[in-house]
């Protein structure tokens, strides 16, 4: 990060683009999805614009509380333009829930200036996220290193083992915002029961819950993610060894469990 970005952000942490802010106050969003990669958040943020009260930025990953703050609000706010007579204005920059150094402001930034925002955090079994972000990963960076370096490369470590620890990401987030401004859900529930999933997402966004609208002509849920499957669909689907699969459940088994006891959800929901 340059001198220029960190002074910007600095000025931003202390309060001091209020007045900026001020002139977007009523097209900046009122909701962020904040993660976690590889959840189907890209296929929330494709459905969710399909309610008549709702709009989704474009690009739907503007990235600007950590590495694009740089770019200035009066970007950010263009971001939601289009979307000026929507009641929700939402993103879903999945980066914000990572432990990645751009994003380490992230939440206190995103308070600052937006207190009253509304999260979205989607969750997935840690293990089968960690794969398929690592196989979007490597997909596009062909110097990836293997999957068997996950924990011995501290990169891959933060980035693909680290978006998996779930509680300590949201905890980051909780210290700024209350629980009732918080909705956790699973990809797995999501997959399982689009309706009951979205029903209750709708609610806690506070529109109509006009599920039909949202699902496809079958009542199911569309799962297209063209960047997703750029990265993936040409790598390999890597096997666990053992030892690899152990040092990787003993760092996220006890934040996992912690995740699953938030939600109220049985300890053993993704049987780790």
């Amino acid at each position: 990060m340059s001198s220029q970005q960190k002074s910007l952000l600095q000025q931003g942490l202390e309060g001091e683009h209020s007045e900026i802010v001020d002139q977007y106050r009523d097209i900046l969003p009122n909701f962020i999805i904040i993660g976690a990669a590889k959840s189907a958040t890209t296929t929330l943020t494709t459905i969710l614009p399909h309610h008549p009260d709702i709009f989704i930025s474009k690009p739907k990953e503007p990235k600007f509380f950590g590495r694009n703050y740089d770019k200035g609000w009066e970007w950010y706010a263009s971001r939601f333009e289009a979307g000026k007579d929507y009641a929700l204005r939402g993103e879903g920059s999945t980066m914000y829930a990572s432990k990645m150094k751009k994003f380490r402001h992230t939440p206190e930034l995103m308070h600052q200036y937006l207190p009253h925002l509304k999260l979205i955090y989607l969750v997935r079994h840690p293990l089968d996220r960690i794969v398929s972000q690592w196989r979007h990963h490597r997909g596009r960076n062909p110097n990836c290193p293997q999957f068997d370096e996950i924990m011995s490369n501290r990169h891959l470590r933060r980035l693909v083992v680290g978006c998996s620890m779930y509680y300590q990401r949201l905890v980051a987030f909780k210290e700024f915002y209350p629980d009732d401004q918080i909705h956790c859900m699973t990809f797995e529930d999501l997959l399982s029961a689009p309706k009951q999933s979205l029903r209750k997402t709708l609610k806690f966004l506070g529109v109509k819950p006009q599920v039909k609208q949202i699902l496809d002509h079958n009542g199911d849920l569309p799962r297209e993610n063209e960047a997703g499957a750029k990265g993936r669909d040409h790598v390999e689907k890597p096997i666990w060894n053992a030892e690899l699969k152990e040092k990787v459940l003993r760092k996220i088994r006890p934040d996992a469990e912690q995740m699953l006891a938030y939600m109220g959800k049985p300890l053993n929901y993704w049987d780790l």
